[in-house]
């Protein structure tokens, strides 16, 4: 398989996920049928995804001298992902982590501590990056607006963003004229636009037309699989997801971005396509327990 290069711009956590029957409620306290710990982060997930497919990937966030970190630097460099890029604090700056909790049905609430990925600074970015202009370079919002601009500002071949978890819809101002692919889910379109988060594919086109943004859209909508809008909120392809019996839908959006700049970054590659698979493979990521997708991940796709 032909493979490109993906360099990741994004957070690292520690996640200790929590099996509950079903998600609480406001003010409801439930009991867990079972705990775990593993490697996360959005950035770290999504560079795990490309990776495993088979790009050549690079990662550049931050972590703290902690335990923490030597796990999640472990779990990236098992599947050849170059760590060198990673920022490494001392004392008083932890490495991130997140609460996950994952009710039966697969659904789940996350809470993340950003940590040491919210003092990711731009300049140690820039110089991290160093030329990109052969890279899809693919970033999240769990790390600084500005640490994302100083990776745009590098001009990489491409830049995809997933806009997650949205903070301020106004701060990514000086940052979506550098984005060639924004990568939401229907929430997060709906609160980039200021609107309720769409239903139908109508609503979609109208929050789109909303949006600051003159790149290309791609909208996933979970177990209804993504949409490609044009620059103009038209609905270019809607891509249906196969149907899988979930397990846990807590890494399904970052198996969908990774697997997306991993095409991207293969020669001659084109966006239908790469839509196309990453609905496929994401839908099979929920199969899977944990935010990572495991080292199998790619072998096989539901018709």
């Amino acid at each position: 398989m032909t493979s490109g290069a993906v360099c990741v711009v994004g957070s690292l956590n520690i996640d200790t996920t929590y099996r509950v029957p079903a998600l609480p409620g406001r003010g409801e306290t439930v009991l867990a049928n079972n705990r775990s710990s593993s490697p996360g982060g959005k950035g770290a997930n999504q560079a795990v995804a490309a990776a495993t497919l088979g790009s050549r990937v690079r990662f550049i966030g931050a972590v703290g001298p902690d335990d923490n970190a030597e796990l999640g630097l472990a779990a990236l460099a098992s599947r050849g992902i170059d760590t060198t890029g990673v920022r490494r604090f001392s004392e008083g700056t932890p490495t991130g982590t997140a609460i996950v909790v994952v009710g039966d049905d697969g659904e789940n609430l996350i809470i993340v501590d950003p940590a040491a990925n919210g003092a990711l600074e731009p300049a140690w970015v820039s110089q991290a990056l160093g030329d990109c202009s052969q890279e899809v370079v693919l970033a999240q919002l769990e790390v600084p607006v500005p640490a994302l601009l100083a990776a745009a500002q590098a001009q990489p071949a491409l830049l995809v963003l997933n806009p997650a978890p949205v903070h301020d819809p106004a701060a990514l101002a000086p940052l979506l004229p550098h984005v060639d692919i924004l990568v939401p889910n229907r929430a997060e379109l709906g609160q980039l636009a200021g609107r309720p988060a769409p239903t139908t594919l109508e609503e979609v086109s109208d929050c789109a037309s909303a949006l600051d943004f003159r790149g290309t859209l791609v909208v996933t909508l979970g177990s209804d699989g993504a949409v490609i809008v044009a620059p103009d909120g038209a609905v270019v392809e809607h891509v249906p997801a196969p149907r899988v019996t979930a397990s846990d839908t807590s890494g399904a959006g970052d198996a969908f971005c990774g697997v997306l700049a991993h095409e991207l970054a293969r020669p001659g590659s084109e966006l239908p396509e790469a839509v196309r698979r990453a609905v496929a493979l994401a839908s099979t990521s929920t199969q899977h327990a944990g935010a990572q997708v495991p080292p199998t991940f790619g072998v096989e796709a539901p018709a």
